[in-house]
């Protein structure tokens, strides 16, 4: 059975227990193997200075990883050239792994809609599977549209689509994930409130020890 890989991407600042959901409903879905959890270091849409440290959100990643075998981080972005583009992590990928794995991105659906402004977008289309998930009570109907205007087909379903001409899938598991953002466990945190039931224990202990976004 060839490698099937899940990459999750992100600037994971912080890592929360919606990330650790998505993860989880990837993996029993497309029946991953490995999730690899790949932070983000110079996201090209977003001011480097108003995040935390690469260092920082790696190792609140290990911590939050801590004791799962499945789930691995990959700091592989901190070596690539800047900014951060998927189409050059996916390269790499494919030139150092089994050339037989079989890579799944998992996204959002909210930002699964921005694809067609990522660089090189269809070679990333035509380079990986993805996995998209939304929150409860999301409209997914736009993200349907896109991707027939892709060019994939579906069964009634809906939970599978093909490319008409490449070897490549969409799976749109109807499971709604966690509505929780970094951006509100952030604020929540500046105004000294609980952040207990967003983040696992061990990243809530290193955001305090370090005074990350107070």
């Amino acid at each position: 059975m060839s490698p099937r890989i899940g990459l999750l991407g992100g600037t994971f600042d912080p890592v929360h227990n919606g990330h650790l959901q998505v993860a989880e409903i990837a993996r029993d879905f497309c029946d991953l193997q490995e999730v690899w959890f790949i932070p983000t270091a110079v996201p090209p849409h977003k001011n480097l200075q108003a995040i935390a440290s690469f260092n920082h959100r790696a190792r609140m990643i290990q911590l939050a990883l801590a004791g799962r075998a499945d789930f691995k981080l990959s700091t592989i972005e901190a070596s690539l050239p800047e900014p951060s583009y998927t189409i050059d992590t996916l390269q790499y990928f494919h030139t150092h792994a089994e050339s037989t794995t079989d890579f799944f991105f998992i996204i959002g659906a909210d930002a699964f809609l921005d694809i067609t402004t990522w660089k090189s977008y269809q070679h990333v289309l035509q380079a990986t599977h993805f996995v998209i998930l939304d929150r409860a009570g999301y409209d997914s109907s736009k993200v349907k549209e896109l991707i027939k205007r892709l060019g994939y087909e579906t069964d009634d379903s809906s939970l599978i689509w093909q490319h008409s001409t490449f070897r490549k899938k969409i799976f749109f598991p109807a499971m709604p994930i966690m509505n929780i953002s970094s951006s509100d466990i952030r604020q929540g945190i500046k105004e000294n409130k609980p952040a207990t039931m967003a983040v696992p224990t061990a990243v809530l202990d290193y955001i305090q020890t370090y005074s990350l976004y107070a």
